[in-house]
């Protein structure tokens, strides 16, 4: 701040020295030729602009150094922050991309095993189905089997009151003894052929 002032106090003290010089060339303007004034008014403006070249050289060199060193410090600071986001940017995206990649093979692995397990569900309940149908047909054959058992005790039960009868039959009528044998062989003929059936 103290440099920019006195670089702007110098620059008004040439401005005025310039101002003033014109006006006294303007006084001897009537002259033809290169005057004595115009080679003084040359000579005082060389000076003056050396010595404002020297003044800013002088002032004006370390801040202006300063100034562009930093704002190339700057620029560079902020080329290296934007490729580090553009790194990051691309580490993320490839990231992403592994993620998405990933959550497809995931979706392809859950998709073959909910198959796989319908599969097997499926299985399970074929193989269910069968036993249990299995179970009911052994069912149903020892039930029959109970039935035709209870259906021969039944016969055999009415077979033994057939032959009760049959036999007070006999004894009611007083027939010979041929016809004795004759019936008999006829009732257990008669007994043979319902048990065969």
């Amino acid at each position: 701040m103290k440099n920019l002032k006195v670089i702007l106090f110098c620059l008004a003290i040439i401005i005025l020295s310039i101002g003033l010089g014109f006006g006294a060339e303007e006084a001897h303007n009537h002259h033809h030729g290169v005057t004595p004034g115009q080679i003084k008014n040359l000579i005082w403006f060389s000076l003056n602009f050396l010595v404002l070249v020297a003044i800013l050289y002088k002032f004006g060199k370390k801040p202006l150094v300063e100034m562009f060193k930093s704002r190339q410090e700057s620029i560079l600071r902020q080329y290296n922050e934007l490729m580090e986001k553009k790194k990051e940017a691309e580490a993320k995206y490839i990231e992403l991309q592994e993620k998405i990649k990933n959550l497809e093979k995931e979706a392809e692995a859950i998709y073959q095993n909910y198959i796989e397990q319908g599969k097997k569900e499926k299985e399970r309940i074929i193989a269910e189905a069968e036993a249990q149908a299995e179970r009911i047909k052994q069912q149903a054959e020892l039930y029959i089997a109970q039935e035709m058992e209870k259906a021969k005790a039944a016969l055999r039960d009415e077979l033994a009151e057939i032959s009760v009868q049959l036999a007070e039959e006999i004894l009611k009528k007083n027939i010979n003894e041929e016809d004795q044998k004759r019936i008999y062989n006829e009732f257990i003929n008669q007994i043979k052929g319902r048990v065969l059936h």
